[in-house]
């Protein structure tokens, strides 16, 4: 159900425009990239990272600053558990920007 409700969503906001369809693909694969790489910590799991949906609708959560978050290392010696570098290509990184982004209009 959960499923069907992100890709409603997807779908209902390239069809309102919202979404070009070029966006609209970016949106679908980086959701894929959610559930294959991010799930462990933000998707299934609220003990270590926050869900993507409550990133989502931080008013800061634009798909800019979203994309200069994942450019940058966040653990440190003041802190250790916090997420580490994801290593992630120009093109990862701008299509869970745009996943994640997209999240600010789901119910």
């Amino acid at each position: 159900m959960k499923n069907a409700r992100k890709s409603w969503t997807i779908a209902a906001l390239a069809l309102s425009g919202a979404l070009v369809p070029a966006a609209a693909d970016e949106v679908k694969d980086g959701e894929a990239l959610a559930e294959r790489l991010c799930v462990k910590c933000h998707v299934v799991s609220q003990t270590v990272g926050p869900p993507f949906a409550d990133i989502a609708k931080d008013p800061h959560a634009s798909a800019g600053f979203l994309r200069d978050f994942l450019r940058s290392t966040h653990s440190d010696v003041s802190h250790p558990n916090a997420m580490p570098n994801p290593s992630l290509s120009q093109r990862e990184i701008d299509a869970l920007a745009a996943y994640i982004a997209s999240l600010h209009h789901a119910e």
